[in-house]
């Protein structure tokens, strides 16, 4: 049985940037797959700013809320979004474009920081049974790990946070299949969307001197997916694949905004308690952070170490606009073939213009939902 001072679920880019900022503590990091920096599940890897996670640098990626630089971070840009419906087409350039990260560039230079910093990390350890309450936490993973404070970054579908029991309303589920190819018809620096319906979303883009092309299906809680995998073949056919190098497919679980982000010694960070269960690389690196420098307060003998989390990860990754965001999901709904086509073609009014130019037509396209 080990014992530790901290005990960290998950070894994504919450659970990693949190390890990063407490060195000399007695800390594990379980994860459950061989490696931390491989890439295990399906992410478009675009960087969408949410909160204070990073900072773009020419090629480089600066993590301020940890004070790291990691070179060669960038792995491309996007200049424009080519939006495509059933019948309808619209190429928007952007004002600023989009980053595409270099996920394990990023995550391998946490993990060096981490174990430099003297983290144990475990990899191939499942958590299966977690024990919270009183002045100890006791995870059952490869091993017995007992420890002052418990952190649950192990993602959407969360096991810690399950343990709390903290009851949130299920929305919806998110699956997706995902493949890098060696060739796609595409013209350069451009994000390739294709709409259905608002429910089923295809996208790809190249980057890195690959290609990546994922669908997305969304159903009810209780709902079952259509056959992905022959959606993707599709989709990749269509726009000229090549060889398919890599393949990966990810489930996430929406649901309600937690009302809270700890209880007792056990604090949730990352997609385990961002709205919706949906954290940006950049939002869960910030949560991450925040959650690291509270909990090393925690062991410091502060009683207000944890509160002050709860306000300040809900401030700086602007999770009160994200949440208002849900009046939007009755007229997403709204979104299917002919209305998607009509919004598309509403969109091309706006005259080829930069994505910012098109704000101003937004009431106009939003009509198309109705009419």
């Amino acid at each position: 049985m080990g014992r530790y001072e901290a005990i960290i679920v998950g070894g994504g880019f919450a659970g990693l940037a949190c390890a990063s900022i407490m060195p000399g503590r007695r800390i594990v990091l379980l994860e459950r797959h061989a490696s931390v920096v491989e890439q295990h599940r399906g992410c478009l890897g675009l960087w969408i700013q949410a909160g204070q996670g990073l900072e773009i640098q020419a090629e480089d990626v600066f993590l301020p809320g940890i004070g790291l630089l990691v070179e060669g971070g960038v792995l491309g840009r996007l200049g424009r979004i080519e939006i495509t419906g059933q019948r309808e087409r619209v190429v928007l350039p952007l004002g600023r474009p989009l980053t595409v990260l270099n996920r394990s560039r990023i995550k391998s230079a946490l993990l060096k920081r981490v174990q430099d910093s003297g983290v144990e990390v475990r990899v191939e350890a499942p958590v299966r049974e977690v024990h919270a309450g009183g002045r100890e936490v006791r995870v059952r993973a490869d091993e017995d790990h007992v420890g002052r404070i418990l952190v649950g970054a192990d993602g959407a579908n969360s096991l810690v946070a399950r343990s709390l029991p903290l009851r949130r309303q299920e929305l919806a589920v998110i699956f997706e299949r995902e493949a890098e190819v060696d060739r796609l018809d595409l013209p350069p620096e451009t994000l390739h969307i294709q709409v259905d319906d608002i429910r089923n979303l295809f996208f790809a883009y190249a980057a890195g001197g690959r290609f990546l092309a994922s669908v997305i299906q969304v159903v009810g809680p209780r709902g079952v997916p259509s056959d992905l995998d022959a959606r993707l073949d599709d989709r990749i056919e269509r726009l000229g694949a090549g060889r398919r190098l890599v393949a990966r497919s990810a489930i996430a679980r929406m649901s309600e905004p937690s009302p809270i982000s700890y209880r007792d010694n056990v604090v949730l960070t990352g997609d385990a308690l961002a709205a919706y269960g949906l954290a940006t690389i950049s939002g869960a690196l910030c949560m991450g952070a925040l959650a690291g420098r509270s909990v090393n307060r925690f062991l410091a003998g502060s009683r207000y170490a944890l509160p002050d989390y709860h306000q300040r990860w809900r401030q700086q990754t602007r999770q009160s606009l994200i949440e208002k965001l849900r009046w939007i999901l009755p007229l997403v709904d709204r979104i299917h073939g002919d209305r998607a086509d009509r919004m598309i073609r509403a969109l091309r009014g706006s005259g080829g213009g930069p994505v910012s130019s098109v704000w101003w037509r937004l009431p106009h396209v939003l009509a198309r939902l109705f009419v």
